[in-house]
């Protein structure tokens, strides 16, 4: 269909207008859209940031529990958080653009590295080696100190290359918007002139384009926006818009595939999360729970969805103060033992939390270890011990079982000797008496008494008497003693005389050591300290027992108790042969000895050191061979 020269004059006119309109308005829309696309990338770098925040955090918290408890097996755990980390990273990688940021992001992978290799050295590590374990310990603290400091300067770098290309973009919407507004105003004027003759070969075909437009919102299907039976001005119109509908839905495929990328992403920090093993819970400032994995659901027996948005303080009431508040000092305590709620099967766990910021919010990262295991365990072994501790002194009473016979068969002897005595004085007593009662026969009593020496055996008796009534109480005294010493001590602790309990021991061995050693004692501490008398009485019998069989012929033992710095210092010295260095730091471990097979057990300075430390206290050792040894006790003294 022809136009006329004149309208053809006024369609070219008008279509040069909308194609320099279209042009001005194209060139700041691919100005707007560059930094839109810029600004978008940038908003999904800072969110991968972000994430990458709090795997880092994670990672962090499963190292923290491999250090404190020395449990390796947490090492390929951590290496499995190392490569999404990594992997992390190498994507920050290739989106950056300037160098010093992709310099940072190599240091932070460098970083993780040298980390993993550490953690990866201590399944190699004794547990014993804790000099080795520190130090490696203290070289993985510095990595990790410098990747938080480096990770954080990596977030400030593009957070504020983010704000700035906001602030650019909104200035560039701002540009568009005033003149997209002069552009309309100015081509409205113009269609307000040439509306009525260009309305049959303008107006009807951009009316079918805007038809398809808007049938073509809520389809995915490529859309055919070119005119066939329209002017070439109008086809080429609707061949740009055409582009720029490609182009729009191109956009919006690009951001719905980053959209999917943040979701794996979320999805892969769940899996690490419900990897490790503990339990592991994200608290706001206020202790409710905002996330957890599927180890604290089994902890707590209730699905995730009983868990979420309840209070912490439900589960654990340690971390609420008495008020009922959330405790947010105690949260961030490094390994504390607690209980969960009563109705809980297994209440004992071991706690660890670290206070971290997500969007500028303040949270709460909470691990919890199950150690009901553990606590079982420990259980069992103070029974073990008790056990040891217990058949030990039933071994060092066998072994002090003849000594103590013959220190009461003594006494004994002389008291059976001293009632013969009594007895063959008797019987002249009792005829002399018969003799004075009757009146007629004083001078056969007058001959009695001097035949029979009676003077003398009057004067004899009572001396007899107080010897024999001494040897009854020393006897008395041996036997409560060893019946002191071989009696369970009660389950709840007394306070007790240190002195008393030093001399009683020494009751109990005189006949140990009387024969070969001198006994020097000092004892001056005259204080009472809070324990369990028959454990602390076995102590000092192993003392004096071991500085015996020290001394091979003739020697002395040094025993001095005195109080310094609200403790009681009790010292046995000895000068018999000493212990050897390559010995002194075996000396308490259990089994070990240097006496012959047969001759000891290995328990006795084990078990020692057990009960000074279970009566808080501590036990020192000073040694040369062949001038002696000194082992000096230290208590708490007992303040009523």
């Amino acid at each position: 269909m022809k136009i006329s020269n004149y309208n053809q004059l006024l369609a070219t006119s008008t279509l040069i207008s909308g194609m320099i309109i279209f042009a001005v308005f194209w060139n700041q829309y691919q100005k707007v859209e560059g930094i839109s696309r810029s600004y978008s990338e940038s908003q999904l770098l800072v969110q991968t940031v972000e994430h990458l925040f709090t795997m880092s955090q994670t990672w962090l918290t499963t190292q923290d529990l491999l250090y404190s408890g020395r449990q390796s097996y947490l090492a390929k755990g951590i290496n499995e958080q190392s490569v999404q980390l990594v992997q992390m990273l190498v994507a920050i990688q290739q989106k950056v653009i300037a160098t010093d940021t992709g310099n940072l992001v190599k240091q932070l992978i460098t970083a993780i590295e040298k980390n993993d290799s550490i953690v990866n050295s201590f399944s190699q590590l004794s547990m014993q080696d804790i000099r080795a374990w520190r130090k490696a310990i203290e070289d993985s603290d510095d990595i990790t100190r410098l990747y938080v400091a480096q990770l954080e300067l990596l977030n400030s770098q593009i957070a504020k290359e983010n704000n700035y290309l906001f602030g650019k973009l909104a200035i560039a919407n701002s540009d568009i918007k005033k003149l997209i507004s002069l552009l309309v105003t100015l081509y409205l004027l113009f269609v307000l002139i040439t509306v009525t003759w260009f309305s049959k070969y303008i107006i009807k075909p951009i009316e079918n384009i805007t038809a398809l437009a808007l049938n073509s919102s809520d389809s995915e299907n490529n859309i055919e926006f070119r005119q066939e039976n329209a002017p070439k001005e109008i086809m080429a119109l609707s061949l740009a818009i055409q582009q720029f509908s490609q182009r729009i839905t191109f956009e919006k495929k690009m951001a719905q595939q980053e959209r999917l990328n943040v979701s794996r992403a979320n999805e892969k920090a769940n899996i690490i999360m419900d990897t490790i093993p503990c339990s592991l819970l994200l608290l706001n400032k206020d202790g409710m729970i905002k996330e957890c994995n599927n180890e604290t659901s089994k902890l707590f027996s209730k699905k995730k969805d009983r868990i979420i948005e309840r209070n912490i303080a439900d589960f654990l009431p340690a971390l609420a103060t008495v008020d009922g508040q959330f405790d947010q000092e105690m949260v961030i305590s490094n390994m504390e033992e607690s209980l969960l709620a009563t109705n809980m099967n297994n209440p004992h766990i071991e706690f660890s939390g670290r206070k971290i910021i997500i969007k500028e919010a303040i949270n709460y990262l909470l691990t919890i270890s199950d150690i009901n295991e553990r606590k079982h365990s420990q259980r069992a072994l103070s029974a073990l011990s008790e056990q040891l501790v217990n058949a030990e002194k039933l071994a060092s009473i066998g072994q002090l079982s003849t000594g103590i016979a013959h220190e009461i068969n003594n006494p004994v002897g002389y008291i059976r000797s001293n009632l013969d005595m009594l007895s063959d004085y008797f019987k002249p007593l009792l005829l002399y008496i018969n003799l004075v009662n009757n009146n007629d026969d004083k001078e056969s009593a007058q001959r009695l008494y001097q035949k029979e020496d009676l003077n003398f055996i009057i004067n004899d008796i009572e001396p007899l008497i107080n010897s024999t009534i001494e040897g009854a109480a020393r006897v008395s005294k041996i036997i409560k003693d060893l019946g002191n010493y071989a009696h369970v001590d009660d389950k709840a602790p007394e306070p007790m005389f240190i002195d008393e309990l030093i001399e009683q021991s020494l009751t109990l061995v005189a006949n140990e050591l009387k024969y070969k050693v001198e006994i020097i004692k000092s004892l001056d501490a005259k204080v009472r300290v809070l324990g369990f008398p028959q454990k602390l009485l076995q102590v000092f019998i192993n003392m004096l027992v071991n500085a015996s069989h020290a001394i091979e012929n003739k020697g002395r033992i040094s025993i001095i108790s005195s109080t310094e710095q609200g403790e009681v210092n009790i010292s046995f010295e000895d000068n018999g042969s000493g212990i050897a260095r390559e010995h002194l730091k075996k000396i308490f471990d259990p089994f070990f000895t240097t006496k012959p097979v047969g001759k000891g057990t290995g328990l006795g300075l084990h078990i020692v050191r057990t009960i000074i430390e279970d009566h808080h206290g501590r036990i020192d050792v000073n040694s040369i061979v062949g001038k002696g040894s000194k082992f000096e006790i230290y208590l708490p003294i007992y303040q009523s």
